[in-house]
């Protein structure tokens, strides 16, 4: 009787604990069209259709950045920075070796019922909150973190390739189809 108690209770902390950290899906295929323009933008081809933006801006400077307007829908920006500044400082604070290793982090603290002040605050800083969803996505080199809350003009995704310290950040307006289409419009070189 106790051994199954004790049994039952430890499935209940794996189950409980495993839900923190969102499940890895596959990337979504590369899908671009005849008639897209790709743009290489660092080590991303990113595919644009004309029939999608009504304006792609490039910036260049201290951040590179493209900017992908829709038609009085708003915009989303895709940059690529140093992991400490896309991330906020995040890897130094908690110690991580790499941005992946922190948003792994990160990603897993939303659900935990111990976690220290310092893990409240930095998701807070990320805007990571009950009812935020959290993805994840992966094709082997690159992985996808994603933060959505639901009409927030500042929804995230956070693109790292394995050993790299910068990350690639799309922020806008998007749902969760969104993301979908996005990560299949970008192809690592």
């Amino acid at each position: 009787m106790i051994k199954r108690l004790l049994l039952l209770s430890l499935f209940s902390l794996y189950a409980c604990s495993s839900y923190a950290q969102p499940t890895v899906m596959a990337w979504p295929e590369f899908s671009c069209s005849d008639n897209a323009v790709v743009i290489t933008f660092v080590d991303l081809n990113v595919c644009t259709k004309a029939s999608t933006y009504s304006k792609v801006e490039v910036l260049a400077g201290a951040t590179p950045t493209i900017v992908f307007e829709q038609d009085g829908l708003g915009f989303n920006a895709l940059s690529y920075e140093p992991a400490e500044k896309a991330l906020s400082g995040l890897p130094s604070r908690i110690q991580a070796e790499s941005p992946r290793q922190a948003l792994d982090a990160l990603f897993s603290w939303r659900d935990s019922s111990n976690l220290t002040p310092k893990q409240q605050a930095l998701l807070q800083v990320f805007g990571i909150e009950a009812q935020t969803q959290l993805m994840q996505f992966t094709n082997g080199n690159m992985t996808a973190y994603v933060r959505l809350n639901e009409g927030a003009a500042d929804n995230t995704i956070f693109m790292t390739e394995r050993n790299s310290s910068n990350v690639y950040r799309v922020i806008g307006n998007f749902s969760s189809a969104d993301v979908q289409q996005w990560l299949s419009l970008l192809n690592v070189n």
